[in-house]
C-alpha cells in the first residue's frame, strides 16, 4: 500500500496581518511542568494536583484571544484549570504553587476558575482580556463567563496557565484577533515556535546599537526611547552598558520613554519623565528611573 503523506500545516505567520507564533514558554514553568509537542503541550505529573504553573512564550496583543484544549485529566484531585493574565513577564514572576490566590493577590495579576464540568478531555477553551480590563473564558459549547479585574488592558500583558486540579495536560492551540474587516491568528507550524529572540528583535538590537555608536554627540535619552521601545526584549544586560544615563535631567513635559505622550508620572525618585504606561514598563522590567538610575519604589500619577 503506498504510503501516507503526512498532512501539511498551513503556515500562515508570513502574512501580512497574522499574530506572532504563541506557545508555552519554555524557560519559566511549575516544577511538576514538562513541554512537548514543540512549546505547545504542557502535561502535570499527577502526584500533586499544583505546581503546574505556566505562561505565554510571548506578551499578549490588547483583543487576542487565546484558544486552549484540555488534553487529559487525571487523579482524585477536585478543582481545574484557571486562566488569567499577568502584567509582570514571566521571567520577572515568582512561581508559586498556585495560581489563585498566591499571584492573585497582587493587582497585577488576575485569574478565573474553570469550571470542572467544561474541562473534560478533548474540551476547547477561549480566553482573553477585554478592552474594559475583564477577563472573559468561553466553552466550546458556546457558554460564556466574564470576571472584571484590576488589570489594565492599554499595558502589556502575559497570558497565565494553571494546569491546575483534575487537569494534567493542555495544549495550546493558536490565537486569534480581530480587526476591523477580517480576523487576524497565530501560526500553528510548529516549526515556527521560538521563544528566544526572533529575527525582527536581533535586527531591532542591532539597530540601537548602531545608531548609538554612530551619534555619541547627540541627546543619550534619544537612545533611551530606542531601547524601551522594544516591548518585546527584557532583561537588557548586554545593551545597557554603553548606554550612559545622565543623572542630572531635568523634568520632562514629553515622555522620555515613548516621546509620544505626556510625562504625567511621578517616580519615587522625584523624576517626572514618563506616561503612566512607561511608569509601569519601567518599573516592572527595569526597575530604576531612565533619568537617574535610583531604584524605583513607586510611581503615580501628577496633574500638570
Amino acid at each position: 500500500m503506498p504510503e501516507k503523506k503526512k498532512e501539511k500545516v498551513k503556515c500562515v505567520c508570513h502574512t501580512r496581518w497574522s499574530l506572532k507564533a504563541i506557545s508555552f514558554h519554555s524557560d519559566v514553568k511549575g516544577s511538576l511542568i514538562t513541554l512537548s509537542d514543540g512549546g505547545r503541550r504542557v502535561s502535570r505529573d499527577e502526584s500533586s494536583f499544583c505546581h503546574g504553573l505556566t505562561f505565554s512564550g510571548r506578551a499578549v496583543k490588547r483583543g487576542e484571544k487565546l484558544r486552549l484544549r484540555v488534553e487529559r485529566c487525571g487523579g482524585d484531585w477536585h478543582g481545574a484549570l484557571r486562566l488569567g493574565f499577568a502584567h509582570v513577564s514571566p521571567e520577572q514572576t515568582p512561581l508559586p504553587p498556585l495560581a489563585i490566590p498566591d499571584l492573585t493577590r497582587s493587582p497585577l495579576y488576575a485569574a478565573v476558575i474553570v469550571p470542572e464540568h467544561i474541562c473534560r478531555p478533548g474540551s476547547e477553551i477561549e480566553f482573553m482580556l477585554k478592552k474594559n480590563g475583564s477577563l472573559r473564558i468561553r466553552s466550546s459549547d458556546g457558554r460564556t463567563h466574564t470576571e472584571q479585574t484590576t488589570l489594565n488592558p492599554e499595558w502589556p500583558v502575559w497570558a497565565m496557565i494553571d494546569v491546575y486540579g483534575q487537569t494534567t495536560a493542555v495544549t495550546m492551540l493558536g490565537s486569534e484577533m480581530k480587526r476591523w474587516i477580517f480576523t487576524s491568528r497565530s501560526c500553528p507550524a510548529l516549526t515556527h515556535i521560538r521563544h528566544t529572540e526572533d529575527k525582527e528583535t536581533q535586527e531591532s538590537m542591532l539597530e540601537l546599537r548602531n545608531h548609538h555608536l554612530d551619534n555619541t554627540g547627540e541627546n543619550q535619552t534619544s537612545a533611551r526611547q530606542l531601547w524601551y521601545g522594544l516591548d518585546h526584549i527584557r532583561s537588557p544586560p548586554k545593551l545597557l552598558s554603553f548606554l550612559a544615563l545622565d543623572h542630572d535631567a531635568p523634568d520632562c513635559a514629553e515622555c522620555v520613554v515613548c516621546y509620544s505622550d505626556v510625562a504625567n508620572c511621578s517616580l519615587s525618585c522625584g523624576h517626572k519623565c514618563v506616561c503612566t504606561p512607561c511608569a509601569m514598563r519601567v518599573h516592572m522590567t527595569f526597575g530604576t528611573c531612565p533619568l537617574c538610575r535610583q531604584p524605583l519604589g513607586s510611581f503615580h500619577p501628577y496633574v500638570h
